[in-house]
């Protein structure tokens, strides 16, 4: 995103840290505020798997519009808030961290996780590969921003009609 900052809306490195800065703070502040509404309402007595379907669902559904409208959006501001909605809220998919405990035995549970772990490695360096190639061939980010809206929908699709939370993954 920094570099999108600077080449699309101009920002110098000053501004680039605070947008940053804030962007990821909100995704903190999502983390935080996900966990807390899954506690709460499980707690109150809700299925782990209407919590966990409803949660991911909301989720990605509003950080797959966010995204979205950062390619239609031209006001740097605005784009800085979508940018932080669209943090937030993945942030708030930050509880698929609790999905190896749930859904793996205990004699898979490090497994689970490390497969899990693994996924987002592999993304975390093939992203930024495809992103930039997409970049150089077009001359622009709307098609690598609609591959991050593509992967929200994705995100959407296997979390509230793919995964079944409340059965355990066969050994």
């Amino acid at each position: 995103m920094p570099n999108y900052l600077s080449k699309v809306h101009g920002f110098d490195i000053k501004q680039m840290g605070g947008a940053v800065f804030i962007m990821f703070f909100s995704g903190f502040v999502g983390e935080m505020v996900g966990g807390w509404i899954a506690d709460k309402w499980k707690a109150a007595g809700a299925s782990q798997s209407r919590v966990l379907r409803t949660l991911f669902g909301v989720a990605s559904i509003i950080a797959t519009v966010s995204i979205y409208s950062v390619a239609q959006i031209k006001d740097p501001v605005a784009v800085v808030v979508l940018l932080s909605v669209t943090l937030f809220f993945l942030r708030w998919c930050g509880l698929f961290w609790c999905i190896p405990s749930i859904l793996g035995t205990r004699d898979r549970v490090g497994f689970l996780g490390g497969t899990m772990n693994l996924g987002g490695n592999v993304a975390g360096i093939g992203v930024p590969i495809v992103v930039g190639l997409i970049v150089q061939a077009t001359g622009s980010y709307f098609l690598a921003l609609m591959l991050f809206a593509a992967a929200g929908a994705g995100l959407f699709i296997c979390s509230t009609l793919l995964i079944d939370y409340s059965r355990k993954l066969p050994v």
